[in-house]
């Protein structure tokens, strides 16, 4: 069976920034395990196969290399955006499109530019969830082999999603942030234990004025120890610092990917009941998979 790739870098137009992401635009009749094998042979952390749906315009499986994953921002990203590029929606005007996930029905936007060429892709996320957790930070900044005084534990001690949960964990300096070498096989326990995806890192020490926090992101349980640019946990992030009224804008754009050498920018608008993150994206590559 030959099955017909793409790779594309999603929250950015460049070929070496941003996440990439594996699609399958047209899916065989593919095993869960053929999917993850793809994930694993395209080097990527997820990848999105489009599938038919009774329920809404498109189904949407995400597969890492090592299991199902629920939802995935990067990977909607970039999987409208290859859609558009194909002609899959009518570039005269924005179009708005549902895809079934494993979370629900969820919206997805693609705007163009007045040329008729793809702007960005927007993805709406599900309604923000804050679970108080008892966080020993000591344990925490053990699992990231720093001092917890470079820990800001005045921020309150829950994990949030918007999909998936991750922990929002503040960073006093950006340098500090940067020069982080975890212990992954730490995080991978505490996030088990706490039924987590991933620690989202974050300061509030930015490389540009307009960007509300710099991030970064370890999901070690889905085997990948560091996301370049994450959508579902800076949407699910910058929810819980705007409910506990620790920012007070609700357009905002997230920096991620700088300190790996994949920059990407994610832009999320949160209004009353509802999230939105999305992003630019460009297709890097074709490959065709025999399994």
């Amino acid at each position: 069976m030959k099955v017909l790739t793409k790779v594309v870098n999603a929250f950015t137009d460049s070929v070496s920034g941003g996440n990439p992401a594996g699609v399958v635009l047209n899916s065989p009749d593919l095993t869960d395990n053929q999917m993850a094998s793809i994930s694993k042979q395209l080097n990527v952390s997820e990848t999105a196969f489009v599938f038919s749906s009774n329920k809404a315009d498109f189904k949407i499986r995400f597969f890492s290399p090592e299991l199902e994953v629920d939802l995935c921002g990067h990977a909607t990203i970039a999987t409208f955006y290859a859609m558009a590029v194909e002609g899959f929606f009518p570039n005269t005007k924005n179009s708005v499109v549902t895809q079934e996930t494993k979370v629900g029905i969820l919206p997805v936007s693609i705007e163009f530019f007045e040329d008729r060429n793809i702007n960005r892709v927007m993805m709406t996320q599900e309604k923000p969830i804050l679970k108080d957790i008892s966080l020993d930070i000591f344990e925490i900044a053990d699992s990231l082999n720093i001092s917890e005084e470079y820990i800001d534990s005045s921020l309150p001690k829950q994990a949030v999603s918007t999909g998936l949960f991750t922990l929002p964990i503040c960073i006093k300096t950006f340098e500090i942030l940067k020069s982080i070498k975890p212990d992954f096989d730490k995080i991978k326990k505490i996030c088990e234990k706490f039924g987590l995806g991933s620690f989202h890192l974050f300061t509030f020490q930015t490389l540009e004025t307009r960007s509300i926090y710099h991030s970064r992101n370890f999901p070690p349980v889905y085997g990948i120890n560091e996301d370049p640019v994450t959508g579902t946990a800076n949407g699910a992030v910058c929810s819980y610092l705007l409910l506990n009224k620790i920012i007070h804008e609700n357009n905002l754009i997230c920096e991620q990917g700088d300190i790996i050498n994949r920059p990407g920018r994610v832009f999320v608008e949160i209004s009353k009941n509802s999230v939105r993150v999305g992003g630019k994206a460009r297709i890097v590559k074709e490959k065709e998979i025999i399994l």
